[in-house]
């Protein structure tokens, strides 16, 4: 089974299962901190829109669309302030640039050169908005190269604030940068029909007050490629920032459960749950680019859990819930678990280590089932799942892959965390009912990262209607209420 059909099948239940098909990466570079990139003016162009959104090019309220070379930049903030070198999370990151015959948006009355003439553009917005830095500290946006206006050479304005609260009104940094351009490829692009202008630009950066202005000028030098039509462009920006005091997370009692039933408690290598306040800084998901040596990242986004003193593997994280991958352990009966942040360490609790913990994934309690005769996906509404088709129910005879977590030791003894390909047969036996009736099961087994996948047939004649389905493996049972849809014969 490949990854995009593991969380096709597993998105919408809270565990995207990383399987085969996945690339091999080494852990990631850790963040170091040069020497800040250099606060220069705002200019006189500034407008605090507050207009959120990543495609800056239309003006929100007329829809027109300025023309010019595509530009696809991506921001990384990174927090030098004590030595931290920490990517940012949760700041505003405001930009704004004049268009390809270098236009303003949201100006009175003014000639930017270059034979442009007067213009007004009072009430317009386009070539301005912010994002808000992920986890990575990282914002992207789209947009077209900028042109040029007279004593200016080429440049993108960027304003980074962090707040201490939450309606984002007390601001507690305020860094003003500017961004630049390497001129020979700002020329090529100049060269272009779209930026034509009646007299030469007046300004590159050799004579450019704000650009040679500054120490360190270099650092406001973004990173050119061409890609296709347009460019992309990439910079990180190293600046002293103030954030918000972040509060110690907290584990709620009772908070770790199977995450594909909701059970309480842990089994070695399956997918827990677990709830709390203060989690992480915000959610987010683990990206192949997250991956340690083809394992599953054990911190991510500075989130770590441990489960008996040992390091889980990472899925999800968020403010409220974890999902993690229990790590391997010989230990029964209860054990300690905490989460430890940016901000400190977590309360313990403690759950219930067991063998066997088994649990199906669900959607609106429906069984998510495969069909490989036909590549169809059963779950139970026929609700749409991108790039496949759906079903309502399974028919009476078919073949179905259904998925869950938690049923115990495989003879590979594949390693928790381990992103592989194949499959690993449990070592203990499953079956299943359907109804109350007992079905075959061809196979079961891991079929990813902490997945259990049981192939069962459901017989024919079976009659029609929603019945609950339940696998066992050494006397422990899935959840109740888990149903599979059937036609009528």
């Amino acid at each position: 089974m490949d990854r995009r059909r593991a969380l096709a099948l597993l998105g919408g239940a809270g565990v995207a299962a990383f399987s085969a098909g996945a690339r091999r990466l080494d852990a990631a570079d850790t963040g170091t901190c040069s020497v800040d990139t250099p606060q220069v003016t705002e200019g006189p162009y500034w407008v605090d829109e507050r207009l959120f959104r990543s495609d800056l090019r239309s003006d929100p309220s007329t829809g027109v669309v300025q023309k010019g070379i595509p530009l696809a930049l991506t921001m990384t903030i990174v927090n030098s302030s004590g030595g931290s070198c920490l990517p940012v999370a949760g700041a505003w990151v405001d930009i704004w640039h004049c268009n390809a015959v270098g236009i303003y948006s949201d100006e009175g009355t003014y000639n930017p050169g270059g034979g442009t003439g007067v213009v007004s553009t009072s009430g317009q917005k386009f070539l301005r908005g912010y994002q808000i830095t992920d986890g990575n500290g990282q914002v992207q946006f789209t947009t077209i190269y900028p042109g040029w206006y007279a004593g200016r050479t080429i440049h993108i304005h960027a304003r980074i604030r962090t707040w201490s609260d939450s309606k984002d009104t007390a601001t507690l940094s305020n860094y003003v940068t500017q961004l630049f351009f390497d001129d020979a490829v700002s020329n090529v692009v100049l060269a272009n029909s779209l930026y034509s202008r009646s007299t030469a630009r007046d300004t590159t950066n050799a004579s450019d007050n704000v650009y040679n202005g500054a120490q360190n000028k270099e650092l406001m030098l973004v990173t050119l490629t061409q890609t296709g039509s347009g460019y992309s462009a990439a910079i990180t920006i190293d600046a002293s920032l103030l954030t918000p005091t972040a509060a110690s997370p907290s584990l709620n009692t009772g908070g770790v459960v199977n995450a594909a039933s909701g059970a309480a408690g842990v089994a070695p290598g399956a997918w827990v749950s677990l709830y709390g306040s203060d989690l992480a800084a915000q959610a987010a998901r683990a990206q192949n680019s997250d991956l340690v040596n083809n394992y599953l990242p054990t911190s991510l986004q500075n989130v770590s859990v441990h489960i008996d003193g040992k390091s889980a593997y990472l899925d999800y994280v968020s403010p409220t819930q974890i999902n993690a991958q229990a790590p391997a352990d010989t230990a029964l009966g209860s054990v300690l678990i905490s989460v430890t942040t940016a901000a400190g360490m977590s309360n313990s609790i403690s759950a219930a280590m067991q063998t066997y913990l088994p649990g199906l994934f669900t959607q609106a309690k429906f069984v998510i089932a495969f069909r490989p005769s036909d590549n169809v996906i059963i779950n139970g509404t026929g609700a749409a799942v991108e790039g496949y088709t759906t079903a309502e129910s399974a028919k009476p005879g078919d073949i179905l892959e259904i998925y869950g977590t938690g049923f115990g030791p495989t003879e590979g003894k594949t390693a928790p965390g381990l992103v592989f390909t194949g499959a690993d047969e449990n070592s203990e036996a499953v079956t299943a009912t359907l109804g109350g009736q007992r079905l075959d099961v061809l196979w079961a087994g891991l079929a990813g990262a902490g997945l259990w996948q049981i192939n069962v047939q459901v017989p024919e004649g079976f009659a029609g209607g929603n019945h609950e389905l339940v696998a066992t493996v050494a006397g422990e049972s899935t959840q109740a209420g888990a149903l599979l849809s059937v036609s009528a014969s």
